[in-house]
């Protein structure tokens, strides 16, 4: 039997840590005000980092320098995708408000505390740690987390 090749829909999120915060973008309109990290899908061409360096450049007004991928996170409900999830602690530029929502400073202990997509609060945990981690998720049509597993790799 020939198995069947999967198009994921691919896009990345980058946590960009200054003074034990992370820059999140609290959405306005979509997603019912959850925050999440700054990023977006992929266009034609480019690879992870060019999506999130251009993407965060267009949803912030930063700069991102030597952004780091932490982790990948694979997710499924009538779709399938892999997120690339980077982190990084430099950048040029001045903050802009973006269309998406309100960018709010929020410190990282209480990362796990604020409203988040389920699947991002899952693997909120493995964020600025040495190794590098990889998520699967299977998602109801709300993006709810029905069944999860994380490693490190």
């Amino acid at each position: 039997m020939k198995k069947q090749r999967i198009a994921h829909l691919n896009s990345t999120v980058c946590y960009l840590r200054k003074d034990n915060k992370v820059l999140m973008i609290k959405f306005s309109k979509k997603w019912g005000q959850v925050y999440a990290p700054p990023g977006g899908k992929f266009e034609s061409g480019e690879t992870p980092l060019d999506c999130i360096l251009r993407e965060y450049y267009e949803e912030t007004g930063l700069t991102l320098i030597n952004p780091k991928l932490q982790g990948i996170s694979y997710w499924h409900d009538d779709y399938e995708g892999i997120i690339f999830i980077f982190v990084a602690e430099e950048f040029e530029g001045n903050i802009k408000e973006s269309e998406e929502g309100k960018l709010e400073w929020i410190d990282i202990k209480d990362l796990e505390k604020v409203k988040q997509f389920e699947q991002n609060e899952k693997f909120t945990p493995y964020l600025f740690k040495n190794d590098i981690f990889e998520g699967k998720f299977n998602l109801d049509d709300k993006c709810k987390v029905k069944k999860y597993e994380i490693r490190e790799i």
